[in-house]
């Protein structure tokens, strides 16, 4: 089964003083493109994050914004130290610049390192296991499990509407094929007539003609390129129930049936040719565009 690369995912986890959302967005990439917003202070978890996305997600980009919000301190400690040392600082600048303002309370408390949170996990905590990062992770994955289950989804319904178009063009395959012996002959006593009128001055050996007939006939032969598109077809088919990352080979076998239809619209001025290889050429370009989504 083929898996979309759009999908998306949220989870929100709660426990006693703390919370956490995550948000999971999927596109359309060339590669694995992994981008995670979160909190500096957990910046840390970044790394284990993006595996976490690798080990379930083969392409795509994926953009992961996680919120926190941390227990409400039960009691804080005021440090003086680093308070005196930020008024003194300003007091020093406010001298040197000519500047009357002084720093007021609340800009005071607000400053990193002035209010401390005896409940606060250290940086040095969260990345020894502790405090809040088997939350975070678990949110991550609850999100992850959505997102995947939005991919398979999309991509059962990109795998219906291409089998549809499968059907179609393996028809259209085997209407050309039918029409081969008919467009050959045609082209044989076009090029025949043709011939006669131009040389109808000039005594030809009809063994001669004949070879030369047959020998410009077979350049206009699309047998062999009617049965490179049966086998695309077959491997495509393949590819769709294999499913895991086949998006890139997907598209460059489309890229192959484009090509040979090209080549057997060149090859022959059958009207009926003409219009099944134009036929095709549509389909194909409707798969292409559906397999830009497949991871």
């Amino acid at each position: 089964m083929i898996k979309s690369m759009t999908g998306y995912g949220t989870a929100s986890l709660q426990k006693e003083g703390a919370a956490v959302s995550v948000e999971i967005r999927t596109g359309n990439h060339r590669f694995f493109d992994p981008h995670v917003r979160l909190a500096r202070e957990y910046g840390f978890l970044e790394t284990e994050i993006s595996q976490l996305l690798r080990d379930a997600i083969r392409r795509g980009r994926v953009d992961v914004t996680i919120s926190l919000q941390a227990s409400i301190p039960s009691e804080c400690l005021i440090s003086a130290d680093t308070a005196r040392a930020y008024m003194a600082a300003a007091t020093r600048m406010g001298r040197e610049l000519q500047l009357a303002e002084s720093l007021d309370l609340k800009t005071l408390l607000s400053l990193p390192g002035v209010v401390l949170n005896q409940n606060s996990p250290s940086v040095e905590q969260e990345k020894a296991g502790l405090g809040m990062k088997d939350f975070v992770l678990a949110g991550v994955r609850q999100a992850l499990g959505t997102v995947l289950q939005m991919r398979r989804q999309e991509g059962q319904a990109l795998e219906t509407e291409m089998a549809a178009y499968l059907r179609s063009i393996r028809d259209k395959v085997e209407a050309v094929r039918a029409c081969m012996p008919a467009a050959l002959q045609e082209y044989q006593q076009k090029l025949d007539e043709r011939l006669k009128h131009l040389l109808q001055q000039v005594a030809l050996d009809p063994q001669r003609l004949a070879q030369e007939v047959a020998i410009l006939a077979e350049k206009t032969d699309i047998s062999e390129e009617i049965t490179r598109l049966e086998s695309h077809l077959d491997q495509y088919e393949g590819m769709m129930n294999e499913g895991s990352e086949a998006g890139k080979r997907m598209d460059f076998l489309l890229q192959e049936m484009h090509r040979e239809v090209n080549t057997v619209l060149s090859k022959t001025g059958h009207l009926e040719v003409t219009r099944l290889g134009i036929a095709l050429k549509a389909d194909i370009e409707k798969m292409r565009e559906q397999v830009q989504n497949v991871e």
